[in-house]
């Protein structure tokens, strides 16, 4: 007789039992129990339900998340799906009934499985089933109620319940659905990744909602931006979706930081819009827009060759079988590759080349069988690779010069099929790179006629493509095999370029011009040394170049061509073994600073200057400009005379602040007309990009000249002669480049604003020494910020101060460990904590906005001090001590600002038991001493006397009113901010009406770890940093505490997102007090609760997981 479990039947099982072997069973029994379910539903629907609702009281007393009570949610789901007519549709209404009046309870694991519960059901009814207007009524008031919880995983339930709500609307966008709406501000002001990730699993998805899941695909969570790209492909075919905005998820997801994020995109995402397009990679990278995304569409070629998901042998093979790709006949003249096609064979031939390279080097590391299986598959690859190619270099050229000849439509599939076979071919066949030569000549000694337009637009673009000039450099490289036959040879092309177009002597057209600049800029490029261009047999030199083409350029009414030729002046600059380039610097010099002249040339000209100083040294530069200026016997009128004289730095610092004044007025005029006709509004964009390319230059030579300075100075020193710029100009650029990113203005200017966080971060972790240069430049950056803050006239808060902003981010900055990964160290930053404590002290007598002082002692406290003891010569212990002292009693001084102080201290005393310091009290002579020179701070000598205070003393007190007077009353106390989010009014007499509660800087190593976490400003986009919109600064404020339940905490207590997340019931869902007045301020609500207070008064869940 077989042993085993005797099938159960209805008859022999309660509903706890059959709750019981749903949790033992898989899936695949659920349906079998939810039948029997419905059946004792059927036959005593009271009983069942009584007894159904007790087990789901006794399931909400089970605070830890098991296997088991999965079970049980997928269970209520499959009995749920399976009400299919109206008896059943009635029983599940007076199920839930009860369940939306627990999910009020008042303990947050019940209201936790509760919202599971509401969830499992609601969501997994057949969409025939209707529910009463009343019950989804309740329902919706409820959960919409919960997300206010201040449990992160009750939120996040409660929105998952939400999930079939939502309204379209007569749009059919759920533009004008208030839950929408209600998720949306979740999503932007919630902390919790856990709930962010349920508000995109549960947001519909389409045209009005979609940027906002492309705004998370940028999340710090790794679970939210893969939660957002899974919603994508669930949700959005690539049919309904503009070619930029996938083009941009596929760049983003398929180069994201985390792993599991990659995988999800390639195996969804990608895979979902591939088989879309019925499998066909071609097809897919078509609709993706092949030049204007051809990065992105080569990534997306990469990753289906990585996954397995495209066979490039495969392909290889059919290449020479079918005729397909370069193995097709190309002498049939309509035969030519498009750019989709050329993409898709470039990639293929590059990955069948490396791969075949790393297998073999990975055969010759190996012995046995390995080497074998390695060797085999390189042989293998090698073979695909000659099947897929063409027979002969010169047949490649061939197939390369028709498709040039083809005109601008065909000018991508030139360049990806030069870059090919550069990387592909072998070119030591001399009658293959003699063809190749000579199809070289044809397509860059022919200008383009200003006849055809088409042509001449198409050529200027590819002058400043940068794929086009590297696949151009990649094939010139091959074909010429030393830097000697490539000057000789693209010497000639110039010399046939410069007989065609001057030959009248006259100025060629703009069209001619710009082409012949783009060679002469191509050659310059590949040279390294004027000494092969100097030795070329061409008729046509270097210097004929130099003098009939460029420099004239540079005189040429067309702003594009006197762009080019300042681009080919700098690289000429760059060049060694040429005289000095005094006069050619005072050539760009004076392009960057005459009246008028084209943002796009000043650009140029500002980026040739910084590379030329980064190649030859500032100082360098400095004195070739001081010598042409003294050879040319005076200054030219119309222009600026400190600018003509000034050093380089000052001249590039002196540029910057003019843009910025330019720019503004650029950037005010484009808003002010964005009413007009969109032609208009185009060129203005088109203006508005051209402005902001010279504020990215400049701030791009100023950011490489400050990262190199050290390099310079220990190269100064080696070669004995004045290279690098003095320090106190490194600093100064340093605070131009921090106030410039906390400029609003830059917003507008994408270059300037995606270049500063990048430099910046890079620049802290280089090494101790660039830590101290950013410490010297903090509170001059400071103090300009809070100059620039007292200006505006605006009432300061921690939200709205920059000053505030400028210093927690620096303070971020000089946290950031130095060194190579593995290897990073902290940098002491004693000496700038001295200087802090002394501002903080000598501020505290002046009338300084709160959130500056509060500031200063949160960077006094964060700052690392003393890592390895005291230095010689440097700050004591003692008298850090002795002014964190001397400040806490300062009338000004806060509750918030004297822990701070206090933490300091802490610090300082760990410092001193670690390192044996002294920590002993001063004497009262030496207190004296320290005092005195801190009331003398303000003239100390150094760099900050040029950057004072710009802070008034404080208004004398006036006199006591007479007793009974209106002043005399007791100032109203300011009410609590209510909310989840708000923060408690403090009763205590130090407490401040004003809160702060702008982005937080990094806290003490004392404060504990939420507190920590809270107050740690996340790295973020620049616009995210800078400019907090009100519902996220409302949500970085501290929750306010609940005291603990009595029953055991839920799922989320375990989360790092629900730590300092709850708060006290009796504030939830009050307004803030700051955007209401007296007269308008709405009444505290007090939250629902459950009268059922069964669940509240369990002791102890259920034993063995099993309910009985």
């Amino acid at each position: 007789m077989a042993r085993g479990r005797r099938r159960l039947s209805t008859v022999d099982l309660s509903v706890a039992q059959l709750l019981n072997e749903a949790q033992r069973g898989t899936a695949s029994a659920h349906l079998r129990y939810a039948k029997m379910l419905w059946e004792l539903a059927t036959a005593d629907a009271a009983t069942t339900r009584d007894q159904l609702l007790t087990a789901m009281k006794w399931f909400a007393t089970v605070a830890e998340p098991t296997v088991y009570q999965s079970r049980l949610l997928n269970f209520f789901g499959t009995f749920a799906n399976e009400a299919g007519n109206e008896d059943r549709v009635a029983f599940v209404e007076a199920v839930l009934g009860p369940l939306v009046e627990l999910s009020y309870a008042k303990d947050p694991t019940a209201r936790w499985r509760f919202c599971q519960l509401l969830h499992a059901v609601v969501g997994n009814l057949p969409p025939e089933a209707e529910l009463s207007d009343e019950l989804v009524d309740a329902f919706e008031e409820a959960m919409l109620e919960r997300l206010d919880d201040a449990k992160p995983t009750v939120r996040a339930v409660a929105l998952r319940a939400l999930a079939r709500l939502p309204d379209p609307g007569p749009a059919g966008d759920f533009s004008g659905c208030e839950l929408t709406r209600a998720m949306l501000d979740m999503l932007a002001a919630e902390k919790s990744k856990v709930v962010r990730k349920a508000v995109l699993a549960t947001l519909p998805c389409s045209d009005f909602t979609r940027k906002f899941f492309m705004e998370r695909t940028q999340d710090e969570a790794d679970d939210v931006r893969k939660m957002a790209y899974m919603a994508i492909a669930e949700r959005v075919p690539l049919s309904a979706m503009p070619a930029t905005d996938a083009a941009l998820l596929l760049r983003r997801g398929l180069t994201d930081r985390a792993g599991s994020v990659r995988d999800a995109v390639a195996s969804k995402l990608l895979l979902g819009w591939l088989e879309e397009h019925e499998g066909e990679p071609l097809q897919l990278i078509h609709v993706l827009g092949v030049q204007a995304h051809a990065e992105e569409c080569e990534l997306v070629l990469k990753t289906l060759l990585e996954r397995g998901d495209m066979n490039a042998v495969h392909l290889a093979r059919m290449a020479e079988t079918d005729g397909l790709g370069l193995r097709a006949d190309f002498s049939d003249p309509a035969v030519l590759m498009g750019p989709a096609s050329a993409l898709l064979w470039r990639v293929v031939c590059e990955w069948l080349s490396t791969q075949a390279a790393s297998r073999g080097l990975s055969a010759a590391s190996k012995v046995g069988a390995a080497a074998n299986i390695d060797a085999a598959a390189a042989a293998e690859r090698l073979e695909a690779l000659e099947a897929a190619l063409p027979a002969t270099v010169a047949d490649m050229a061939a197939i390369i010069s028709k498709h040039a000849a083809a005109g601008a439509a065909y000018r991508f599939s030139t360049g990806q099929l030069m870059q090919l076979a550069a990387k592909c071919q072998d070119f030591a066949d001399a009658s293959g790179r003699a063809a190749a030569s000579a199809m070289l000549e044809v397509l860059l000694a022919n200008a383009p006629s200003s006849d055809n337009k088409e042509e001449a637009a198409a050529w200027e673009a590819a002058w400043h493509s940068d794929a086009w000039l590297r696949a151009l450099a990649l094939f010139l490289r091959k074909v010429y095999g030393s830097p000697a036959e490539l000057a000789d040879a693209m010497l000639g092309m110039l010399g046939s370029l410069h007989a065609a177009a001057w030959a009248e002597g006259a100025e060629p057209p703009e069209q001619a011009y710009v082409h012949t600049l783009g060679v002469v800029g191509l050659l310059l490029e590949q040279l390294t040394s004027v000494r092969p261009a100097l030795a070329a047999r061409s008729d046509f030199t270097l210097q004929e170049l130099l003098d009939t083409v460029i420099v004239r350029g540079l005189r040429n009414r067309s702003a594009k061509v006197r762009r080019d030729a300042a681009r080919c002046l700098g690289l000429y600059c760059l060049l060694d073994g040429i005289p000095p380039p005094a006069g050619h610097l005072t050539q760009l010099r004076l392009l960057l600073i005459t009246p008028g002249e084209s943002s796009a040339v000043r650009a140029v000209a500002a980026q040739a200057l910084g590379d030329v100083a980064l190649a030859r040294g500032i100082k360098e530069v400095d004195r070739c400009l001081a010598d042409d200026l003294r050879q040319a016997g005076g200054l030219l009128q119309g222009l600026d005379p400190h600018l003509q004289q000034a050093p380089l730095a000052d001249l590039l610092l002196e540029a910057l602040r003019q843009w910025v004044d330019d720019f503004r007025d650029v950037v005010k005029e484009a808003s002010g007309s964005r009413k007009k006709a969109s032609g208009r509004r185009s060129r203005q964009c088109e203006d508005v990009e051209t402005a902001a390319a010279l504020g990215a230059a400049l701030v791009e030579a100023l950011a490489r000249l400050v990262r190199t300075h050290l390099r310079w100075q220990a190269k100064e020193a080696a070669e004995g002669r004045e290279l690098a710029m003095e320090d106190i100009d490194v600093v100064k650029m340093l605070i131009e480049l921090v106030l410039l990113y906390f400029n609003p203005l830059i917003e507008a200017a994408s270059l300037v604003s995606q270049t500063l966080p990048v430099f910046f971060q890079n620049y802290a972790e280089l090494t101790a020494e660039h830590q101290q240069f950013l410490a010297t430049a903090y509170l001059p950056a400071a103090r300009l910020a809070a100059a620039n803050d007292k200006d505006s006239g605006k009432r300061l808060t921690a939200a709205n101060c920059s000053s505030v902003k400028v210093m927690g981010f620096l303070t971020q900055l000089l946290m950031t460990p130095y060194g190579q990964p593995g290897k990073q160290e902290a940098v002491g930053h004693e000496m700038l904590v001295d200087l802090l404590l002394r501002e903080l002290l000598v501020c505290s007598a002046l009338d300084v906005p709160k959130p500056y002082l509060a500031a200063l002692c949160r960077t006094a406290a964060s700052l690392e001090v003393f890592p390895v003891g005291e230095a010689e010569g440097g700050v004591s212990a003692q008298e850090l001590l002795e002014m964190a002292r001397q400040a806490v009693p300062c009338p000004r001084m806060d509750a918030a600002m004297r822990k701070e102080l206090a933490a300091l201290q802490q610090t300082l005393h760990a410092r001193a038991r670690q390192h044996g310091l002294h920590v002993e009290p001063l004497a009262p002579e030496e207190i004296s001493r320290l005092m005195e020179s801190v009331r003398n701070y303000q003239q100390t000598g150094t760099l900050l006397d040029d950057f004072p205070l710009p802070f008034d003393a404080l208004p004398e007190p006036a006199a006591l009113p007479a007793a009974g007077g209106r002043a005399s009353k007791t100032p109203a106390k300011t009410p609590a901010r209510g909310g989840r989010r708000g923060k408690a009014a403090v009763d205590s007499p130090d407490s401040e009406s004003e809160e702060d509660t702008g982005p937080q800087m990094p806290h003490s190593d004392s404060d504990d770890d939420e507190e920590r976490e809270e107050r740690t400003p996340a790295r973020v986009p620049p616009t995210a940093s800078r400019r907090m919109p009100e519902r996220a600064a409302r949500s970085a404020r501290k929750p306010v505490v609940d005291p603990p339940s009595s029953s055991s905490s839920s799922e989320g207590d375990q989360d790092d997102d629900s730590e300092g997340e709850e708060e006290s019931s009796e504030d939830e869902g009050l307004p803030l007090a700051e955007n209401m007045t007296p007269s308008t301020r709405r009444p505290r609500k007090v939250p629902r609760q459950s009268a059922d207070r069964d669940v509240s008064a369990v002791c102890q869940a259920l034993q063995e997981n099993r309910i009985s």
